[in-house]
């Protein structure tokens, strides 16, 4: 895949489908289904613009954790529709499907079809989609460190060499290169755990719109703003 955009790799935080759905009268399921289609747009949008990755915060741990059950086991039933409504989509696009998270926590059917999507798309040399389920930036860092930890006490690794680079080596999402802009919909100003090791440099955008209204004005508007950065990486330029 030929990338033609100065972005290599996009990120969302979709942040405000329960907050939208409840000024429309609707129930907070009817945002996320709401928000799953938006999703499905992005994913066109970036494979279009040839940008090589694209990564979604989903759901967190902390979202797994506090949610209710009957709204975790729904978002799973919207999760696993969706999924099997695109795949499709994601043969024609020539997307290949990531995921990062514990996907143990979910129900066998959906994690066995999140395998089977995988694997059907490993192949694809388009659009790399990162789908973040379950997923937390600490908890990233540490299982890092105990992956660490275990090869130090196996003796199959010298403490003396620890460093970044190799540190990083540790984390699943080591697979794909670092974001360099991170959009956060909803009007937070925060990465609430989401990539937090490798978002050291990332160029952070918030805006106030809710995700299911995010459209392509304002993704044009965060594209300005990450055209306009000058990024340093802590160098004087």
């Amino acid at each position: 895949m030929q990338n033609s955009h100065p972005c290599k790799h996009l990120a969302f935080i979709m942040d405000g489908n329960g907050r939208w759905a409840k000024s429309k009268n609707h129930t907070r399921l009817f945002g996320y289904v709401k928000g799953t289609k938006k999703a499905q747009w992005i994913v066109k949008v970036c494979s279009d613009l040839k940008i090589p990755y694209l990564s979604l915060f989903v759901l967190s741990t902390e979202n797994f954790l506090f949610r209710t059950q009957s709204e975790i086991l729904s978002l799973q039933k919207i999760l696993q529709k969706a999924f099997l409504k695109n795949s499709n989509l994601l043969m024609k696009k020539d997307i290949k499907l990531n995921f990062l998270g514990d996907l143990s926590v979910f129900s066998s059917s959906l994690q066995k079809l999140c395998k089977d999507l995988c694997e059907k798309t490993k192949k694809n040399s388009g659009l790399n989609l990162i789908l973040a389920l379950n997923y937390g930036g600490r908890q990233e860092v540490l299982q890092a460190f105990k992956t660490l930890g275990q090869k130090i006490k196996n003796k199959s690794f010298d403490f003396q060499n620890i460093n970044e680079k190799n540190i990083s080596s540790f984390f699943p999402s080591s697979e794909f290169p670092e974001p360099d802009l991170i959009i956060r919909t909803g009007g937070r100003f925060r990465l609430s755990n989401f990539y937090l090791w490798s978002a050291s440099y990332s160029e952070l955008y918030f805006t106030k719109t809710l995700w299911p209204d995010f459209g392509k004005k304002d993704l044009n508007l965060a594209f300005k703003h990450f055209k306009n950065v000058k990024r340093q990486y802590g160098k004087v330029l």
